[in-house]
């Protein structure tokens, strides 16, 4: 689509110029934000885009979950402007965007939730678009959100997979999970790090987690994966657990109070 005579890709890098901008300052406004949950079974999901499932908390930086809580119409508006519906109609686009529960933050930030309030957090094809470190400090917050005893799954593209591809001769392929082309794009969807699981291994015990396991796709501890797992064969799937003394360090604190 042009707009006052101008060609569709001048008006395509605008529009991602545009919403860039508004993401961006949307999340340093809500860098501070909490969200408290009352569900009995708090269940949080990192990065969600679009893929999300029912009881979770979605969590993400997208002009999308800004418009998430808004009227039907300008959730249809944001729809209208946006080039990435991930094949949904505009009404499915508003009607997911309704009756789910979504909290506009930028993960660089942390996650908004109140210390020790979550059972499980799900994180898929999200932490590679951190820098490691950013990631590090989003895995070490996100023990502290989870409570004692819970669990964190992370899916990422597999760095192995990436390497495979390459060694069979499909350079081209494997060179798209570093680079990207000229094309507008999200400027959250960047990558900045891949990971093998001994990568991630590392990452998850230096942040505390221990019972560190890779997991098959769908199967796990972590709830509602047949509406959460996606791309099986370029995906790493790994799971880890907060440790259980950390429940028994916050006994000993209240017994002194």
């Amino acid at each position: 689509m042009a707009v006052n005579g101008g060609n569709p890709a001048e008006y395509s890098h605008f529009s991602r110029s545009v919403i860039d901008s508004i993401e961006r300052w949307s999340g340093v406004i809500h860098r501070r934000r909490r969200f408290t949950p009352a569900a009995q079974i708090v269940k949080v999901n990192l990065g969600s885009g679009l893929q999300v499932a029912p009881g979770w908390i979605n969590v993400d930086g997208s002009l999308r979950t800004l418009a998430a809580g808004h009227s039907p119409f300008v959730i249809g508006l944001v729809y209208r402007f946006l080039t990435d519906h991930q094949n949904l109609s505009r009404d499915e686009f508003v009607a997911l965007l309704s009756k789910n529960t979504f909290v506009h933050y930028d993960l660089k930030y942390g996650v908004p939730l109140p210390d020790s309030s979550a059972d499980f957090i799900f994180t898929s094809h999200s932490l590679h678009h951190l820098y490691r470190d950013k990631a590090q400090a989003l895995l070490a917050d996100a023990l502290r959100v989870l409570k004692a005893g819970g669990t964190i799954r992370i899916a990422v593209p597999n760095l192995e997979y990436i390497f495979s591809l390459y060694q069979r001769g499909e350079r081209e392929h494997a060179l798209k999970y570093f680079f990207y082309p000229s094309e507008p794009r999200n400027q959250l969807s960047w990558r900045h790090y891949q990971y093998d699981f001994e990568l991630m291994r590392q990452m998850l015990e230096g942040a505390g987690y221990d019972k560190v396991r890779r997991c098959a796709y769908r199967q796990g501890r972590t709830p509602d994966l047949e509406l959460l797992d996606n791309r099986p064969h370029e995906t790493l799937f790994v799971e880890a657990d907060k440790p259980l003394e950390a429940r028994d360090e916050l006994d000993r604190a209240a017994a002194t109070l």
